[in-house]
């Protein structure tokens, strides 16, 4: 995209500038795209372009939702852009302007921004890496969700200003986002899935399980936790719609500590589609009864270790 805005900002002053196709070489030199976001404006008096080139650089963030405090950062750090070239065009008696903001004083700008939420990240680590409990890893791990947000949210302006869409310090996140997915895949969750639609609900829901971060699978030794899943599919035919098959599904989902010995969590989830056979109409079910339950059971299992 950045590059599109540039080639199409060169094709405007080139169109304009017939007779001198050198001028966007000589004008734009000074300033590089791996050190400056530059846009261009042309308009029928120097302050109207001025204006212009200044107000589209100005759009930088719009495409980035807003986030707690991104007005006043995105403030400061466009305060910091400015018209470094003008000039007008004799044959059209048009003016032109270059507005630029420099890369790394942008960046140095967000700086402290990052500061409080990676010494608050970092002091979180430093505190996991001393656990030996799993369980209280987890709940650190917890705590650091939101602080990862903000970063992300930090990250995306960031992006904007890196030449290479970078994000900040990425060594020093990838550390931080490595801790967290550890303290989730530590949890091991052996599941038993019984009944009608176990084969149909078991990959769609341990997959799903897998990808919230859990380690989960069946026959699981050293499990953490036990998710027992018992399934029925009743099958009826649809009057309004002649040959449809329905399936009715339900799960009965029970989640025990295996270390306490405990059940913390039950609830039955229903799900229900239809089909021209009545086989596909019960795998469509019951991988709805998957889907749904994934959520829930991380919900579950996240509550219950923050009570633990």
């Amino acid at each position: 995209m950045k590059k599109l805005s540039v080639l199409f900002a060169c094709a405007v002053l080139f169109a304009a500038c017939a007779g001198n196709k050198n001028i966007l070489n000589e004008r734009m030199s000074k300033y590089p795209a791996e050190k400056y976001i530059t846009r261009i404006a042309a308009a029928p008096t120097k302050a109207a372009a001025r204006a212009a080139a200044l107000e589209d650089l100005k759009k930088l963030f719009d495409g980035v939702p807003l986030s707690e405090g991104s007005e006043i950062r995105r403030q400061s750090i466009l305060a910091r852009a400015s018209v470094v070239q003008w000039w007008r065009d004799k044959a059209t008696d048009r003016f032109y302007a270059i507005a630029a903001l420099e890369r790394a004083g942008a960046q140095t700008t967000m700086r402290p921004f990052y500061a409080s939420i990676d010494a608050r990240l970092e002091a979180i680590v430093q505190r996991m890496d001393g656990e030996q409990d799993k369980f209280a890893r987890l709940r650190s791990a917890m705590a650091m969700q939101p602080l990862l947000e903000q970063r992300e949210n930090l990250d995306r302006e960031f992006r904007l200003l890196s030449f290479d869409s970078g994000a900040f310090n990425e060594d020093r996140l990838f550390v931080f986002r490595t801790a967290y997915n550890k303290a989730f895949s530590d949890i091991r969750i052996n599941a038993k899935l019984t009944g009608t639609g176990d084969l149909a609900v078991k990959t769609h829901l341990v997959d799903a399980l897998n990808r919230l971060g859990f380690s989960v699978g069946e026959n699981m030794t050293s499990a953490d936790i036990e998710l027992s899943i018992d399934t029925r599919v009743t099958h009826t035919t649809s009057k309004r719609v002649d040959g449809l098959f329905w399936a009715d599904s339900t799960a009965t989902i029970a989640l025990k500590d295996l270390e306490t010995g405990g059940v913390f969590a039950t609830f039955d989830k229903f799900g229900r589609d239809g089909s021209g056979r009545a086989e596909e109409a019960q795998r469509r079910s019951m991988i709805a009864v998957g889907a749904d339950s994934a959520p829930i059971i991380k919900q579950r299992i996240l509550e219950y270790i923050q009570r633990r």
